[in-house]
C-alpha cells in the first residue's frame, strides 16, 4: 500500500477533536510503542530504518520508502508484515548488523472517514499533540488520495504553513541530538572558563 498523509502540530486538542468528530467517527484509542533499527551509524539521523511494534501477541515489522512530497502531503510505499517469534527476528537482524537507534511512544485516537481513510489525533511522548490525515492508497490512487487529504485539511481549517514535514523519529532525534549538542557546548564553554 501507499501511505498518503499530512500532519500538523495541535495546540487546542479539544477544539481539534470537535472538528474531527464532525468529519469522522472514533474507531479506537491505542498506545503504540515503536522501536526503530538501522544498519547506519546511529550518531547521525539514518536514511533507512525499520520499525518494530508490539500488537497483542504478534509484532509488526514496518518500513517505508518515500515516493514524493508535494503540497504538504507525503506519499510513501509502506511494507509491513507480522512476526510471532520476536526473539528470533531480533537475533537475526542484530546478526546482520542492525542497531536500535530510537523509541517512539504514541497515544492515538483513530477516527475513520472510510475504511482506508483516517484521521489520527496523536500524543507523542516528548513532542506533544499532532493531527495526521492518512489515506492508504493503491499505486494508481496516489493523486486522488492526495486531493482527498488536502480536502480534509481544508475542512479542518489547516493551512499549508502549519504542516510538519518531518516524521516523528526525525523530530525526536533532533530533540535528543539538540540537547546533546547544547550540553557538549556548555561543557566545553565551562572547561574553557575554568581553564582561565
Amino acid at each position: 500500500m501507499i501511505e498518503v498523509e499530512s500532519k500538523v502540530r495541535v495546540n487546542d486538542v479539544r477544539q481539534v477533536r470537535k472538528k474531527i468528530r464532525a468529519l469522522a467517527r472514533l474507531k479506537k484509542k491505542v498506545m503504540k510503542i515503536d522501536d526503530y533499527y538501522t544498519l547506519e551509524d546511529a550518531r547521525k539521523y539514518p536514511k533507512k530504518s525499520l520499525r518494530i511494534r508490539k500488537n497483542g501477541k504478534v509484532y509488526e515489522i514496518n518500513f517505508k520508502k518515500r515516493i514524493n512530497y508535494r503540497g504538504g502531503v507525503h506519499a510513501k510505499k509502506e511494507t509491513e508484515f507480522r512476526v510471532s517469534d520476536i526473539a528470533g527476528f531480533l537475533e537475526l537482524i542484530k546478526d546482520f548488523g542492525f542497531k536500535k537507534w530510537i523509541r517512539k511512544e504514541k497515544y492515538s485516537e483513530i477516527y475513520e472517514i472510510e475504511p482506508r481513510f483516517h484521521i489520527e489525533l496523536n500524543r507523542v511522548k516528548k513532542l506533544g499533540w499532532f493531527l495526521e490525515i492518512e489515506y492508504l492508497a493503491n499505486p494508481s490512487e496516489i493523486e486522488m488520495a492526495r486531493r482527498r487529504v488536502e480536502k480534509v485539511m481544508s475542512a479542518l481549517g489547516i493551512k499549508r504553513k502549519e504542516i510538519v514535514k518531518e516524521g516523528y523519529t526525525k523530530l525526536l532525534w533532533n530533540l535528543e541530538h539538540g540537547k546533546r549538542v547544547k550540553e557538549e557546548g556548555r561543557a566545553r564553554a565551562l572547561g574553557r572558563a575554568g581553564g582561565k
